[in-house]
């Protein structure tokens, strides 16, 4: 199956996609903020990776980014909740707009999260 990196700030958000990714077979690691996750890119080649959009350190617009500026072809599923300060609605179109393959709403649609996992794999 596929070897995909969580990255996220919520460590119950990143032990729910363990627990679901794991469970239909795939191979997850995981990162605390972008820049952990960029890392982890460094040192291991994954098939998609799913980023929190919000965290310290380094947020999901950075990692995006930086993640584009070494491959065009690596699957991105972005994950955003909004904030008191950022609307959603916008966070989701700044996704679309630099190049995220998907972008999913928190609370994570358990079922919507595997089918898009699944169709982002086998296209």
């Amino acid at each position: 199956m596929a070897h995909i990196l969580a990255i996220d700030d919520d460590a119950d958000i990143l032990h729910i996609l363990t627990e679901v990714l794991t469970g239909d077979g795939h191979t997850v690691d995981t990162a605390e903020n972008g820049k952990v996750g960029l890392k982890l890119t460094e040192l291991n080649d994954y098939d998609l990776i799913i980023t929190d959009m919000l965290m310290p350190e380094m947020d999901g617009i950075e990692t995006i980014m930086a993640i584009r500026g070494k491959s065009r072809t690596t699957r991105i599923i972005v994950l955003t909740g909004g904030s008191a300060v950022i609307d959603k609605s916008y966070l989701l179109a700044t996704a679309k707009a630099i190049k995220a393959n998907k972008v999913l709403s928190k609370p994570i649609d358990l079922k919507e999260l595997k089918a898009t996992v699944n169709e982002l794999l086998a296209s």
